[in-house]
């Protein structure tokens, strides 16, 4: 009967570990198109400046006009409470360790029945030009969030759906923060050059923003990893390197987004410890009935 009862009680803590690392991801997206895939996306809001008639996202100048709603957040709002002015296209919520997460216009279509323009241009994050520089028109940004302290293992592939024989390569830049300057944006600049190093903080005239790492060598198969602390936010900006110029080689990505334990941390969840004292006190009690029957 102590056996059976033992083997219970493991069953049972078992079982709620295995409940309490259960997690599951959420994807977001900007709503906003552009008619012509050359053309910037992510714009967070629109205006009619001109009176035409027609709100685009360059006139708003990231801080005026109607916010678009999103797919995948609360109420439709933006995630994250985020009110900066740069553009945004996209945003992934973390849960617990092993989680993970795919962006792409499938993953937006499967979830919300909308296909959100992820694409980027093959230079966007450094081109071919005799003196290479990035651009921030076609560069994509995302926010990245984790419930927990872990690493955030980043890979990206060109789809091949716009044009064929387009970039392989990705570079991506993580920042501390996201984007909390509320004056005028511009989608015009450069970024990732001699007079721009691929360090700086801020690179679009952003406020709250600190470089943590980059890299221009991110495919499927070559990550890029860095350590997501629990409840900080993330920023992503990323786009082809080395392939033409940011206006052309413009292709759909996907973003997959994996996760693992953070390096030289063995995390032990809290069910682990009510089990192995619950185990503990088990073999006590039962010590002390053999002491006292004795």
């Amino acid at each position: 009967m102590t056996k059976t009862k033992l083997a219970l009680a493991i069953a049972a803590a078992a079982l709620s570990v295995g409940a309490t690392s259960a997690s599951a991801s959420t994807t977001m997206y900007n709503t906003f198109t552009s008619q012509d895939k050359t053309a910037t996306d992510g714009w967070t809001r629109i205006a009619d400046t001109n009176s035409d008639g027609y709100g685009t996202g360059p006139e708003s100048q990231g801080n005026k006009g109607l916010i678009l709603q999103w797919a995948g957040t609360a109420d439709k709002k933006l995630p994250f409470s985020y009110a900066g002015s740069s553009h945004l296209n996209w945003a992934v919520q973390l849960t617990g360790e092993g989680d993970v997460a795919e962006i792409s216009g499938a993953d937006s279509m499967a979830k919300y029945g909308f296909d959100a323009e992820i694409d980027t241009g093959g230079g966007a994050w450094r081109d071919n030009s005799a003196s290479p520089t990035g651009w921030k028109h076609q560069t994509d940004i995302g926010l990245i969030s984790s419930d927990v302290t872990q690493m955030v293992h980043l890979n990206l592939t060109a789809l091949g759906q716009q044009q064929a024989n387009t970039f392989s390569t990705f570079g991506i830049t993580v920042f501390e923060g996201m984007d909390t300057n509320t004056g005028n944006y511009s989608h015009h600049g450069s970024w990732n050059n001699a007079t721009k190093p691929y360090t700086n903080d801020n690179p679009f005239g952003t406020t709250g923003l600190i470089n943590i790492g980059y890299s221009d060598n991110v495919d499927a198969a070559n990550d890029f990893v860095f350590t997501a602390e629990a409840g900080k936010i993330y920023s992503i900006y990323l786009g082809g390197v080395d392939f033409s110029r940011w206006n052309t080689g413009v292709d759909n990505y996907k973003l997959t987004v994996t996760t693992s334990a953070q390096t030289g941390v063995v995390p032990v969840p809290g069910a682990v410890w009510l089990f192995g004292s619950a185990v503990a006190g088990m073999i006590g009690f039962g010590r002390r009935k053999s002491s006292i029957a004795a």
